[in-house]
């Protein structure tokens, strides 16, 4: 399947390259960031384990409205110069919801277990293009089949170069 992945601008890849999904270190993250990982994961261990882990996963986009709204999303994280990798994945992925989550992380929710819940939950969204915030997992290797460069800035917003 055809799908986008932001990477920070320093890294080193090349077409024809496999990445694998990468794995997270809680203690990497800031306070709030890893209080919502751990409450992910606790969740998925309890209904969800079909799915693949948040903390051992390639995280994608489906489209390039996907890609902008994480690119702003990551922009703090990653600095404004990124790379999209569009990716072949082997394996399925699975699309979610972030909205809840992303609602719990800018304080315009309290709930983090409901949150988290209706995470797992909107996997099960037959309407795919209503999901709020999309973001998609896989747990399997990718094939880059294309790498462009992109910048992200608060006033110009989101421009994909043709590299």
């Amino acid at each position: 399947m055809k799908v986008y992945h932001i990477v920070k601008n320093e890294l080193e890849f090349a077409v024809g390259d496999i990445i694998l999904p990468r794995i997270y270190d809680l203690n990497s993250f800031a306070p709030k960031k890893k209080e919502i990982e751990m409450e992910l994961e606790i969740i998925r261990n309890e209904g969800y384990s079909n799915y693949p882990s948040r903390l051992n996963c390639l995280f994608v986009c489906h489209d390039m409205n996907d890609v902008e709204f994480w690119a702003m999303m990551k922009s703090n994280i990653y600095g404004s110069q990124l790379i999209v990798l569009t990716l072949d994945t082997i394996g399925p992925v699975f699309w979610f919801s972030a909205e809840g989550y992303n609602m719990y992380f800018n304080g315009q929710r309290n709930d983090l277990r409901q949150a988290c819940l209706e995470f797992w939950e909107s996997n099960k969204n037959t309407e795919f293009d209503k999901l709020i915030d999309r973001e998609g997992i896989t747990n399997g290797p990718a094939k880059i089949i294309e790498i462009r460069q992109a910048s992200f800035s608060r006033g110009k917003g989101f421009e994909l170069n043709n590299t």
